[in-house]
């Protein structure tokens, strides 16, 4: 029985895109039947730093409290040394990392190279990093470079969650293997599929509430604006963030609906009654949520991120538009007042999906990336 093993910075219970990329590619491999290590933070002290379940065990090194949800320092105390060896000691045939510059990635490619290996990097990102400052900004990218001159030290086989982040790759010099990419459950939609009984057109967003980065701020203005003209309109927002208690206080009408942070089973049935689902987000590598929200039938309006065009080559199957408030406002506008267009775009989307995005087709990726990876350790 093979062995891979996943280096990610952080993993569930922390919730994010990449945390939940891994989760689902995780399950895959299990049921596959491989075993599975992942090396991951310890970003909650109450979490233990070593787990065994099925196939599956779990380290968590212990970090330093300073930035330790946003960006895991490694505390090298007695413990992490002791992970260390128990990892290295562990029968690894593959070594998979999540993104390019988070430590316990770096960490997973010094590790590999040790034991003779090939590591696999995941590039989840298209564009850099960012503070939303300048001067800060300018010394992020500086610190990003450097650390991929690291990582190239130890590994040349890099993969992309989209095609735009295999382009995206180029920045640093480098030429990605291929694509592994953002998926669904295809169970999912059997799951939780229902007829809708609502009358209203339900527009939704699900994700984190952070300022300028998903756009939130940009559609919550333009609903209160296009709902003053159309009275069958509902807005519902999942999500919890910095903004989130800001967002409440500014948008109080009825027809939009605050949600907060809900399990995923509740996003996938309020995707299931959605009909629109708007992501005008900055920075994506592809999202997972608006692959979901793709699955259960919504058409995907979204900025020009990470697999949007993948998803949505055409006007067919949905809109990838500009970055503006006047163009989401228009856009919104020649979708509610189009009901049958709308209903046929929602079925080309899902069919897409179902198509070409599944975890069943991310894992006979990785599994022709490992056949690849071999060939590399072998010569």
């Amino acid at each position: 029985m093979k062995t891979v093993a996943i280096f990610s910075g952080f993993y569930l219970p922390f919730l994010g895109g990449i945390e939940r990329y891994t989760y689902n590619i995780v399950q895959k491999f299990i049921d596959k039947g491989y075993n599975v290590v992942i090396v991951t933070s310890q970003h909650d002290k109450d979490l233990p730093t070593k787990e065994e379940f099925d196939h599956l065990k779990i380290y968590r090194l212990p970090i330093r409290k300073i930035w330790k949800n946003r960006y895991p320092f490694p505390l090298k105390n007695e413990r992490y040394k002791q992970l260390i060896s128990d990892i290295t000691s562990e029968p690894i045939d593959y070594y998979v990392v999540n993104t390019r510059f988070q430590l316990p990635a770096l960490l997973g490619a010094q590790l590999a190279k040790k034991a003779g290996k090939e590591a696999l990097v995941l590039e989840h990102g298209t564009t850099y990093l960012t503070l939303n400052n300048s001067l800060l900004d300018s010394i992020l990218h500086r610190i990003e470079h450097f650390l991929v001159k690291k990582i190239k030290k130890n590994t040349n086989t890099f993969y992309g969650v989209s095609k735009e982040a295999t382009e995206w790759l180029k920045t640093f010099g480098i030429e990605a293997k291929g694509v592994i990419y953002n998926a669904i459950d295809l169970d999912d939609f059997e799951k939780y599929f229902s007829p809708k009984l609502s009358e209203k057109i339900v527009i939704s967003y699900s994700g984190r509430l952070q300022a300028k980065f998903k756009g939130v701020e940009m559609l919550l203005e333009a609903f209160s604006e296009l709902s003053k003209e159309r009275n069958n309109l509902e807005l519902k927002i999942a999500g919890d963030g910095p903004i989130y208690s800001e967002m409440i206080r500014k948008y109080s009408q009825e027809n939009i609906q605050f949600l907060g942070h809900i399990s995923h089973e509740d996003v996938m049935r309020l995707n299931n009654h959605s009909d629109i689902f708007v992501l005008m987000s900055k920075i994506e590598g592809f999202s997972t949520s608006m692959l979901e929200a793709a699955l259960m039938n919504n058409v995907i309006v979204t900025t020009n991120v990470g697999g949007a065009t993948e998803l949505i080559p055409n006007q067919e199957y949905g809109y990838v538009i500009k970055d503006d408030k006047e163009t989401l406002l228009k856009t919104l506008k020649l979708i509610v007042d189009d009901t049958k267009k709308m209903a046929e775009i929602q079925k080309r989307v899902h069919d897409r999906v179902v198509e070409n995005f599944t975890w069943n087709k991310s894992i006979e990726s990785f599994e022709k990336a490992f056949v690849e990876l071999e060939k590399i350790e072998i010569n």
